[in-house]
């Protein structure tokens, strides 16, 4: 009981770091040290450019839209349900991703940052930051993360899942860079929040709902 306390609130306080540098990031993305970064990395990027390397990015440009997402999360929680033949398990997932499309949404209308405009090979409506498609990829893989942790046991098997998730995120914050619809800080802003988030909401969930189920 003591040990499971001390972990909730290891989790709750990394949970407010991560939140707090998100919040400091708002105010600071349009200070010269991270105009520079992001700058150099739009104005780089289509002189990297290949079509192979395009089509992979269009790819996961689809992967992360809201459809493919919502049908994902529906997916693993029809999955949890009838492995576990309990509506509890299906608590995490859908706390963590309704929680984050509104957290995006919410932060995208109140911070009103323009899309980039270099070369951007979609056309992509809505403001820029955070970016929406690294939330959910982030949350999304983060609770697959979660579960795979509490209920594989093969310690080589769970290591390799670990890092694939870990990477699919990664990989989603470095399309939608390559694609030209978002800054290297509107990654980071959406990694910030998602994973605080993420946090938040396990060690919520855990200490105050489950016990009651």
């Amino acid at each position: 009981m003591r040990e499971s306390l001390m972990k909730n609130r290891s989790l709750l306080s990394l949970s407010i770091v991560l939140f707090s540098l998100f919040i400091l990031l708002t105010f600071t993305y349009e200070l010269p040290f991270f105009q520079a970064i992001d700058l150099y990395l739009m104005e780089g990027i289509p002189s990297l450019r290949l079509d192979w390397v395009t089509s992979i990015m269009f790819f996961l440009a689809w992967l992360g839209s809201v459809k493919v997402i919502a049908v994902l999360t529906l997916c693993l929680i029809v999955l949890l349900v009838w492995r576990e033949r309990s509506l509890s398990p299906v608590v995490i997932p859908a706390v963590v991703m309704g929680g984050t499309a509104v957290l995006n949404n919410l932060s995208k209308q109140l911070i009103n940052r323009a899309r980039p405009d270099f070369l951007p090979l979609l056309d992509q409506p809505g403001f820029s930051f955070p970016s929406g498609h690294t939330m959910a990829a982030v949350s999304l893989c983060g609770v697959i993360i979660y579960l795979v942790y509490l209920h594989m046991k093969h310690s080589v098997a769970r290591v390799v899942v670990i890092i694939t998730f870990i990477g699919i995120p990664i990989l989603m914050g470095v399309s939608r860079i390559y694609l030209g619809v978002h800054f290297f800080t509107d990654i980071v802003g959406g990694m910030l929040l998602s994973v605080s988030w993420l946090l938040f909401s396990v060690v919520i969930v855990n200490q105050f709902i489950l016990k009651k189920v």
